[in-house]
């Protein structure tokens, strides 16, 4: 899945869901790490590397994408 289609705002009970995931699987190895205090193009790259190492499948990726662009405020 390209980023592109991943930035599409979600419904509202998708955000819900992509902080449900965000907070479970990210915070599941590490400290959760502000989006806003990365440039995009950082922020994206640590998000691939991350969803890799993480074992997402697309649609728990592209909730954690939506919901950490959420917050982001770009």
């Amino acid at each position: 899945m390209n980023t592109a289609a991943a930035a599409e705002a979600p419904p509202g009970g998708d955000l819900q869901n992509g902080k449900k995931f965000y907070l479970s699987k990210c915070a599941k190895c590490h400290k959760l790490y502000e989006p806003k205090d990365y440039d995009k193009e950082s922020w994206d790259l640590w998000m691939e590397k991350m969803r890799k190492k993480a074992r997402l499948r697309d649609e728990q990726y592209r909730l954690i994408y939506a919901y950490t662009e959420s917050l982001r405020g770009d």
